[in-house]
């Protein structure tokens, strides 16, 4: 029978398209507040706005494509918030075209070595970084 005094944690998924540049203050950023556990992908986006570097060059040799990074972070749904916050905080440049942030609630995890599940492992290795 399963143990029904285990509280069940929500958890989402963080996703960030933002700026390759700022990725950098952004993990930093995560790190600082005692985020550990993140994914970093190289990505190519399309949207209405091309790079405003480039685009303040000539609109008519902007690129089609931007080079910009995919981050995910999967939290407590506690944290979700502080999670947003420091991403657009540091990963702001004031110019347009500086990425989106999706959240995404997550069903189910599964740690694939020790096979726990739920929030049992999640952001494990976090420190309280007022300490």
């Amino acid at each position: 029978m399963p143990d029904l005094t285990k509280k069940v944690i929500s958890m989402n998924e963080v996703k960030a398209f933002i700026r390759k540049r700022k990725a950098e203050q952004v993990i930093d950023g995560l790190e600082a507040q005692g985020f550990c556990c993140m994914t970093l992908i190289d990505v190519m986006g399309l949207g209405r706005m091309s790079d405003p570097e480039k685009a303040q060059l000539s609109v008519s040799i902007a690129e089609r494509f931007t080079n910009i990074v995919k981050l995910v972070v999967v939290c407590s749904e506690k944290d979700t918030e502080r999670v947003v916050e420091i991403i657009r905080n540091k990963g702001r440049s004031g110019q347009p075209g500086d990425g989106i942030i999706y959240v995404t609630p997550v069903s189910k995890s599964v740690h694939i070595r020790s096979g726990d599940s739920g929030s049992d492992f999640l952001q494990h290795e976090r420190r309280n970084p007022t300490s």
